[in-house]
């Protein structure tokens, strides 16, 4: 159960990490640093939109309960004057680093310039702001950003970023690599020739990262058209991986499967993963985004009203079937599972359905999920339309995990291979 220190005195959520006021979005610098979890995330603590960014700042000495902290970076220079955008973190020599994109916006308000960033610090509390990395590259837009860094085999670094081609303003995901972790040098793009077809017009928040065994990139591709027949790309924005190999020779990515949706609900974006230490063996967990919606349905999300917008995702543990599947399961230290005795309106609670039968639950008269043969439909009305949604997923869904929370469903079935999360009102 995921519950936060007694000086934090709002409850809202029990399972998940959410803004005590403001908009919520990103997860960033996940990292295990001096003996505790650190999760960082993308706040503007001003108003509820999208105008601002610092990094706010949870720290948990055991993934369960959770302590907010003042936040850990927030505009001071010329190069992050409008904001404080997405990013990483990496250990290295007993301190941490903080990488991130730093916004910059005209007197109009409008974002004319990318900066991709870094900060230092001792204690993973108090920050330094090292300057900017590296110049924009040639041939790529403003749209460059959400810097994700790692050490390589090789024992050099390695920095990817979201971009966006100016030639023909298609996706893209630029590496970096680095012998001294402080003199970059740009080896272009890292998915080059591969992985076409889901680039969208622009990429962001990728992630490269090794899952028993097997190298995982993630990233979240803008402007994918919607896939109907299939019930894919149904989002305003989507997120999925690629499962492959990384050459550290060439700096390329190989991809070996096709590009599979992370979440099949309504609202899952910008995942990041944390390596944590776990019985002489190291996990990978996630946190993602929930999430992205449009402007029109963002603005009309009943929780503005108490002056707050967002939350995370409940931690994952990641791990990849022998087909070549991911699959994300909530950490142990969190789930709490029992059999659901009443699927109308249940309350707060983690449930199991267990059963070859069909069924439908419900959450108050806007949302409904179905079970029917081997498919789940969900089913929502939304709020600033009036109108019903679905998102469906089919494959073997015997065996079905929910988490409810105060204002958000996440589903989990198909042996944790398929994922559904909603936020859902009364």
């Amino acid at each position: 159960m995921t519950k936060l220190v007694p000086e934090d005195t709002i409850e809202r959520e029990v399972y998940h990490l959410y803004p005590t006021h403001g908009l919520l979005n990103d997860p960033n610098g996940l990292v295990y640093f001096k003996d505790q979890y650190h999760v960082f995330f993308q706040w503007n603590n001003q108003a509820v939109n999208h105008k601002y960014k610092e990094w706010g700042h949870f720290v948990s000495d055991d993934l369960k309960h959770w302590q907010r902290l003042d936040n850990a970076l927030y505009p001071s220079l010329p190069e992050d004057s409008a904001g404080i955008y997405s990013g990483s973190a990496i250990v290295k020599d007993d301190k941490l680093y903080l990488f991130y994109t730093g916004n910059v916006r005209d007197d109009d308000g409008h974002s004319v310039a990318s900066h991709q960033m870094w900060a230092v610090s001792e204690d993973g509390i108090h920050f330094e702001k090292l300057g900017e990395l590296f110049e924009h590259p040639e041939g790529y837009t403003r749209h460059v950003r959400d810097p994700r860094v790692w050490q390589g085999k090789n024992g050099h670094y390695y920095l990817i970023v979201g971009a966006q081609r100016q030639v023909d303003l298609t996706g893209d995901i630029l590496i970096y690599e680095s012998s001294d972790f402080k003199t970059w040098q740009l080896r272009g793009s890292l998915i080059e020739d591969v992985l076409l077809d889901v680039r969208g017009y622009m990429i962001e928040c990728p992630d490269l990262f090794v899952v028993d065994g097997h190298t995982v990139l993630a990233f979240s591709p803008q402007g994918l058209e919607p896939d109907a027949i299939h019930h894919r790309y149904e989002n305003i924005h989507n997120t999925g991986y690629v499962i492959g190999r990384f050459d550290e020779n060439t700096a390329r990515f190989v991809p070996e499967t096709s590009f599979t949706e992370m979440d099949r609900g309504f609202e899952f974006y910008a995942p990041q993963t944390m390596h944590v230490p776990h019985d002489g063996t190291v996990r990978q967990i996630l946190w993602a985004w929930a999430g992205m919606m449009t402007p029109e349905r963002e603005m009309m999300v009943p929780t503005i009203k108490d002056g707050w917008l967002h939350v995370l995702t409940v931690p994952r543990e990641l791990h990849v079937t022998d087909a070549l599947k991911l699959t994300q399961k909530p950490i142990d230290e969190i789930l709490r599972v029992k059999p659901v005795r009443d699927l109308v309106d249940p309350p707060v609670g983690q449930y199991t359905l267990n059963t070859t039968d069909n069924w439908q639950l419900t959450l108050g008269e806007d949302f409904e999920i179905t079970r029917t043969d081997n498919t789940i439909i969900m089913r929502r009305r939304q709020w600033e339309s009036n109108l019903w949604e679905t998102r469906q997923i089919t494959g073997d869904v015997d065996q079905v995990t929910l988490i409810i929370d105060q204002d958000i469903v996440e589903l989990y079935t198909d042996g944790y291979q398929q994922v559904m999360t909603a936020r859902y009102f009364k």
